[in-house]
Order: structure tokens, then C-alpha cells, then sequence
């Protein structure tokens, strides 16, 4: 359902005391604030998302009255009639009630996201890289940083020292040295562990901060792409299996007051994705999530094991075999979709 904050209601409200219905009020105030230009049956349906203007016959006679009014305009674009708003709606609701500065609160109001999205351009620009150290410097709450094989640089590690010494959590996901490989060259494996262990050196007196490290390559498409206080995402546009990542072309989508676009939900829904699947930097953690990730196949080689051992238990093999045949079935089963989608994908390079 499309929602009006209370002061578009007012405004609405306001119009219907000055003698117009209200889902012509409601329509009115639709259409100063989202600008719609579509076929007028489109245009029907899109505003039946609105409060008052659920039916469409109410619809239909709204747009109706806004059109009989001047309100509203039809236009011919590219053979197709649109209808839509005229340049001066604003002025005209204020003039209706008498309140010019009903023109500049409804200005205000207008949903847009354009000035919420920007291409910033080549990643090999310098200005994409100082306005990223100035966007990690302004982080009040939480940045996530994903990246595949990057050092340390000086001045990032002094970006995230600051805001981590702030009081604000940082994530930093890394690629395992064997991802780093298999996407690279071999002799990235010995660089990618240089500088994970670089990382850590920079950071381990600092609580804030976590890193850890994936070894699926799902997780870093995401390489480079980074996000602050879950409101604004930077996402680097590359192909990463045939391209560095600065190569690619940075753009910026951030959140209006009240609001959280659906490209910053995707990257937040997906890091957090990668973030659970990764492991911690320690060796021990390391072991700990082989053997986590593992653990019915483990259990399945133990019992396979068991069956061997002489116990003077009746028909003790066979049960012992039948369990792990039963624990190692559905692994197979599970390993399916996996191993077409592999295939799928390599095919597809």
C-alpha cells in the first residue's frame, strides 16, 4: 500500500475542506509529490495504491477532475498519450488554499531518489578513492567492507583506526587464500595470507573489529563494494571473475530520511549472508569451522569405521554401515544442485 505522511494528509485534508473531493485531494497531492507521467488507465491503476483512491471507478473520476481543472496534462510521447502533472501543481494547490508556502513544503516532500544515486565513475579515478576515505571517516555505527585480495593501504587502515577507536563495529570480510587463487593465479595464495596477516597486525587491538575470511565465490562478487551505517551502499561494477576490481565503475545509492531502497537491502541481505558463512582469521577457528561445515561427513566416515571394529553385537556391520549409508545419502542428495551449479557456471566463463 502506498503510504502519505501526515503532512501530505493535512495538505489533502485541506483541499477537501476547500470543496474538492477527496480522492481528487488525495490524487492532487499524489501527483505533486511523485510526479507520474503514464497512460491514463496506468496511471488508474498505479494511484489505486494510495488511501481513498482504492476503487478504480474513484480512480478514473479523480484523474478526471484533476484534468478538468488543468491540473493535470495530456502529452504525446514517442506516439503514446501519458498523462501527467503540470510544471506549476505545487503553486496551484497553494493558490487553492491560500498558503503560498504550501508550494515549498510540498517541494519538500517530493519522493524522489534521483539525488540519492550517483555514479561516481572509473574506479582508477583518485576521486573515487579520497571520497571513499572521506565516506569511511563519516561511519557513526557500522561499516562492511568486503574485499578480495586488497592490502592494508596506509590511508584506509587510518580511516577505519579512527572510526574503530570511535566506537563504530567494522566487518572486514576477506577471500580465503585458496579462493584467492583459484579466482587469480597461484601465486596469489602466498600474497592473499600476507596480507590477512597484514589485517590482523593492523587491527588487533582494536575490538571493533572483526575479520574473517570466505572461501566461497558467490560471496566475493561483492569485492570492493562496501557499506556505511546500513544506509549507504558503494558498489563497484566489474566482472570479477575476468576483471580487476579497479577496473570496474563505482556508484553510490544512499537512503532518504525514512527510507531504505531496495539495492541497499540486496548488498546488507547479502553480506550478512557471506558474513555468517565465513570463518574467523585464527587457525583454531579455522579447524573448528572444517570440522563444523563437515560434521556429517565425519559422522558418516566414524560409524563406517565402527562397523569394523569386532564387537559381539548380532548383525553389528550391517547396522553400523546402514547408518552411515543413511547419513551419506542425503549428502549426496544436497551435493546435486551444488555440483549443476558449478558446472553451470563454468560452462557459462
Amino acid at each position: 500500500m502506498g503510504t502519505l505522511d501526515r503532512s501530505e494528509l493535512r495538505i489533502a485534508q485541506d483541499l477537501q475542506q476547500a470543496g474538492m473531493t477527496r480522492s481528487a485531494a488525495i490524487l492532487a497531492v499524489v501527483m505533486a509529490t511523485r510526479g507520474y507521467d503514464r497512460p491514463e488507465r496506468d496511471l488508474a491503476e498505479i494511484v489505486r495504491h494510495y488511501p481513498g483512491l482504492e476503487s478504480i471507478a474513484e480512480a478514473r473520476l479523480a484523474i478526471q477532475d484533476l484534468l478538468h481543472r488543468k491540473w493535470l496534462t495530456r502529452n504525446v510521447i514517442h506516439g503514446v498519450t501519458v498523462t501527467g502533472r503540470v510544471p506549476r501543481l505545487a503553486d496551484l494547490i497553494a493558490t487553492r488554499l491560500g498558503d503560498q508556502g504550501i508550494a515549498d513544503r510540498l517541494l519538500t516532500l517530493r519522493v524522489t531518489l534521483e539525488p540519492y544515486i550517483k555514479v561516481l565513475g572509473p574506479m582508477e579515478d583518485s576521486s573515487v578513492f579520497h571520497s571513499y576515505l572521506d565516506l569511511l571517516r563519516s561511519a557513526r555505527s557500522e561499516i562492511c567492507l568486503p574485499m578480495l585480495v586488497t592490502p592494508p593501504y596506509e590511508e584506509t587502515v587510518r580511516a577505519l583506526r579512527e572510526r574503530a577507536e570511535a566506537g563504530v563495529r567494522i566487518r572486514i570480510l576477506l577471500a580465503a587464500p585458496t579462493l584467492a587463487a583459484k579466482w587469480r593465479s597461484e601465486t596469489m595464495r602466498t600474497i592473499s595470507t600476507e596480507r590477512i596477516d597484514a589485517w590482523v597486525r593492523e587491527f588487533k587491538n582494536h575490538p571493533n573489529v572483526e575479520i574473517r575470511l570466505s572461501r566461497t565465490a558467490e560471496d566475493m562478487e561483492l569485492a570492493t563494494c562496501f557499506s556505511i551505517d546500513g544506509e549507504i551502499v558503494r558498489f563497484d561494477i566489474y566482472d570479477p571473475y575476468r576483471q580487476r576490481s579497479l577496473e570496474g565503475v563505482m556508484i553510490e545509492v544512499a537512503a532518504p530520511q525514512g527510507m531504505l531502497p531496495n539495492f541497499v537491502r540486496i548488498f546488507l541481505r547479502l553480506f550478512e549472508e557471506a558474513w555468517s558463512g565465513a570463518v574467523h582469521v585464527s587457525i583454531r577457528a579455522r579447524i573448528l569451522w572444517f570440522f563444523r561445515k563437515r560434521w556429517k561427513a565425519w559422522f558418516a566416515i566414524l560409524f563406517l569405521l565402527l562397523a569394523f571394529l569386532p564387537v559381539p553385537v548380532p548383525h553389528w556391520p550391517e547396522i553400523l554401515i546402514g547408518i552411515s549409508c543413511g547419513i551419506t545419502a542425503p549428502l549426496l542428495i544436497e551435493g546435486v544442485p551444488r555440483l549443476t551449479k558449478v558446472v553451470r557456471k563454468r560452462r557459462n566463463r
